[in-house]
């Protein structure tokens, strides 16, 4: 789960150092892992059939995870790699509220409280280490709103699904979702031959490395942890991204002895959140 995070944490420095703007890059990563699975599928050996109505679930799925990835990169673009990745931390609480009503249980009182303390821990962070506006705000919190939401409906469709045939269903409805976008934005299309050599490098490096293998190794982990579980260690993805971003813009990233604060608040709830559910498993 936490190797799954760390990678995801790359997510955000390729998205800066990617020079096209969110809708196309959010296209060529798609298009990248849509070329990709069909071979991971048949090296597996899996059936590409599924049901009527689970192909409709897997085409939500994919409209949120689109719309997570264009406020994600749209976030980065407009206000910069901190902004984004803190406010992605939130899904802690959004996923507490999300997960009940699909898993049809209760909420849990613990787990609100904990998803609400990251909320505090995030807010003081973007409050004292970024100067964004709220657009800016908006954009990010959009973004983990979204995410929560399919991680959530992830969490129930992978118990029922192969992941990598889920993965392929997914990410095809979140294409198609972000081609209407270059109808809302025509002059955004960037065409195959108008990348420069490093953009292709690193949307290659994006689609494969910080996609298709994470993204299956996170549908493996929900088949085991629900889904609050794996948003929790995504809270921690700001500790990875952000520190890389340090060494990488130094100039642009600047952090202070605020953000470590807010690091270990993070980092506490986190092991806060271990110990409780051993002491339950434990009962």
């Amino acid at each position: 789960m936490h190797l799954t995070v760390f990678v995801w944490g790359f997510t955000a420095i390729l998205g800066r150092l990617i020079s096209l703007s969110a809708v196309p890059l959010v296209w060529y990563r798609l298009l990248v892992v849509l070329a990709v699975m069909p071979v991971v599928i048949w090296w597996r050996g899996l059936p590409m059939k599924v049901p009527l109505p689970q192909l409709r679930s897997f085409g939500v799925a994919g409209t949120l995870v689109a719309l997570h990835w264009l406020l994600f990169y749209g976030c980065i673009k407009y206000a910069g790699v901190a902004v984004a990745v803190l406010c992605l931390s939130t899904i802690t609480f959004f996923t507490a509220l999300l997960e009940p009503l699909v898993f049809k249980r209760k909420a849990v009182m613990s787990e609100l409280l904990i998803g609400f303390g990251v909320m505090l821990g995030v807010g003081f962070l973007v409050k004292v280490e970024t100067s964004t506006d709220f657009t800016g705000l908006a954009m990010g919190m959009g973004s983990a709103l979204f995410s929560s939401a399919f991680g959530t409906l992830n969490g129930k469709l992978a118990r029922e699904s192969h992941g990598e045939v889920m993965t392929f269903y997914e990410l095809s409805a979140a294409a198609l979702v972000t081609s209407v976008f270059f109808l809302l934005q025509p002059g955004s299309f960037v065409s195959p031959m108008a990348l420069s050599m490093v953009d292709a490098g690193l949307l290659l490096l994006l689609g494969v490395g910080c996609t298709v293998l994470p993204w299956m190794w996170s549908l493996r982990v929900l088949q085991t942890l629900a889904p609050y579980a794996l948003a929790l260690a995504v809270s921690l993805e700001p500790v990875y991204a952000m520190g890389l971003a340090w060494f990488i813009f130094p100039g642009a990233e600047q952090l202070t002895w605020r953000f470590y604060v807010g690091v270990l608040v993070l980092l506490s709830l986190v092991v806060l959140n271990t110990v409780r559910r051993v002491r339950v498993r434990g009962r």
